[in-house]
């Protein structure tokens, strides 16, 4: 998780072509810090989620995006990372809410029109 998340950010940082001093400033971090982020080395990004999301000019939902599908994350005050390896994300967006809700509500769905073929069978 923590790589794929860094990936994006390093894709970020070099499309955007920003000096690096000005993304240590903006996210308050050290070079190593930063750069443990890129690599996947650390979860500190998501101490700093809305700030790199404000620099780069995404929404949270699009850092976190894999593969079209959302990834689902608990609400830790300490952006921890869980027993299950899954990382702990703070304040999910009304965007990323909406999203969840449309997939349940597709998944519902599919889940009724299965029970619906069994009971023909």
């Amino acid at each position: 998780m923590n790589a794929r998340i860094g990936e994006k950010i390093k894709e970020l940082r070099k499309s955007k072509g920003y000096p690096l001093e000005m993304i240590l400033e903006k996210l308050n971090v050290s070079e190593s810090t930063y750069f443990r982020m890129e690599k996947g080395e650390t979860a500190s990004w998501t101490n700093n989620i809305q700030k790199i999301c404000e620099l780069y000019g995404i929404e949270i939902e699009e850092l976190l995006l894999q593969n079209d599908k959302f990834i689902i994350y608990s609400n830790n005050k300490n952006g921890a990372s869980t027993s299950t390896g899954s990382v702990v994300i703070n304040n999910l967006s009304d965007k990323a809410i909406e999203l969840y809700e449309r997939m349940l509500a597709e998944k519902d769905k599919l889940i009724a029109d299965l029970r619906q073929k069994l009971n023909k069978n």
